[in-house]
């Protein structure tokens, strides 16, 4: 099964399943903008928390420890991730380029801390990989997107994910 996990309200979607309100933020270069309704770093941060820990919920639920990247995409160099410091784009993130990015390829093992980092980067657009094992799989689109495949998730966890403020929508791909 496939669920998509997001922030976005699907009562807000057309029959299409396309989301209608264009005043939502999709990134983390919207934040203070006021077509996004000035979301503060913190509201942002709370967000990005969130995706991160509705997975550690899943993988515990499956009981699974450990993840390995596929897919991965580098496009940024050490000299990008120090301005990306400076600029605040890592804030809150202890991120060590040579040792914890320059050092990523397709096949290494990720656990649980790693993989709630890896979230939280990709979503703040620095790196970008796929998270999985012979059972399960962790994708993301574009503009906060993220989908889980899995067998399916008990009603318990999707309600500790919903409390958090984000939606899970079973069947998605």
């Amino acid at each position: 099964m496939t669920y998509r996990i997001t922030k976005f309200d699907p009562n807000k979607r057309n029959e299409q399943g396309h989301f209608l309100d264009n005043s939502e933020w999709t990134a983390l270069s919207d934040i203070r903008k006021q077509e996004y309704g000035n979301v503060s770093y913190e509201e942002y941060e709370k967000t990005e928390i969130a995706y991160a820990e509705a997975i550690k919920l899943i993988l515990e639920e499956k009981n699974i420890q450990s993840l390995k990247i596929d897919s991965l995409e580098l496009h940024d160099s050490f000299d990008d991730f120090e301005n990306y410091k400076k600029e605040g784009r890592l804030k809150n993130i202890d991120i060590d380029f040579n040792s914890e990015i320059a050092t990523l390829k397709d096949g290494i093992i990720l656990g649980l801390r790693k993989i709630q980092k890896m979230i939280r980067l990709i979503l703040r657009e620095t790196v970008w990989m796929n998270l999985l094992n012979s059972e399960f799989k962790i994708t993301f689109g574009y503009d906060y997107y993220m989908y889980v495949e899995c067998s399916e998730l008990t009603s318990m966890t999707i309600k500790q994910i919903e409390r958090m403020g984000l939606f899970v929508e079973p069947n998605m791909e």
